[in-house]
């Protein structure tokens, strides 16, 4: 059973919809992608919206954009305060759909797991989807600027941000290398000071970590107008 399967008993779940990361040039480019998906998010199926972070700095700035003026509730939260009686204030049933948008990745994988299980015990269907800037101490964990040239390449604006199964699956190996360098979970203000507080020998040898490949071909850009589909990758 998994750490939030308890939450709704054994009702018929409709499964999670996760969507390949969203990688932005910079933080600002970023936050302003996510206000635009909210817009747009308002307007189609979600009943509710939920704007997740993992530290303090990235909830703050999520907590901005949770006071838009949409036709659906949202609301911002920490990750570690989603729970029992969380879940229940939402008040959703099986014909709900119910958007979680996540600032930030982890750096470890286990807690973005977590937020994972949360979603798929809802009953209803869920669409998961993670937002990540250059500029993320995650992604710094491996080589960027082999991203941000290919981004430079493609001529990427601000307002775009890609999608790629590969630099997912490269995240998740920056994570299990920061997994394994950890020696612990101290809380932070942020993901850098995490790593600062948790991986000290990581983030000074950071420069000495594996380089990433990352071709072209895999990376699907996700233009920003009122009508244009985030890819997922799949």
């Amino acid at each position: 059973m998994g750490l939030f399967s308890f939450l709704f008993g054994n009702r018929t779940r409709k499964g999670v919809d996760v969507v390949t990361d969203h990688i932005w040039m910079t933080t600002d480019a970023k936050f302003a992608g996510i206000a635009r998906d909210l817009q747009k998010r308002a307007t189609s199926e979600p009943v509710a919206i939920l704007l997740v972070a993992h530290f303090p700095d990235v909830l703050k700035r999520l907590s901005e954009l949770a006071t838009q003026s949409v036709s659906v509730p949202i609301r911002a939260v920490m990750a570690d305060r989603l729970s029992t009686e969380f879940a229940e204030g939402l008040e959703l049933d099986e014909a709900s759909v119910l958007e979680i948008i996540v600032g930030e990745r982890h750096p470890l994988s286990d807690v973005d797991h977590d937020l994972l299980q949360f979603a798929d015990a809802f009953p209803c269907r869920c669409r998961l989807s993670h937002h990540l800037s250059l500029e993320n101490p995650v992604l710094k964990a491996f080589d960027t600027d082999m991203v941000r040239r290919v981004l430079e390449a493609l001529r990427v604006e601000d307002d775009e941000s890609i999608s790629s199964p590969v630099v997912s699956r490269r995240i998740q190996q920056a994570q299990q290398k920061i997994a394994a360098a950890s020696r612990g979970n101290l809380p932070a203000d942020s993901a850098e000071e995490w790593l600062e507080m948790n991986c000290p020998k990581l983030v000074s040898r950071q420069s000495a970590l594996s380089t990433v490949v990352v071709p072209a071909l895999a990376l699907h850009r996700v233009p920003s107008g009122p009508h244009s589909t985030p890819e997922t990758g799949r």
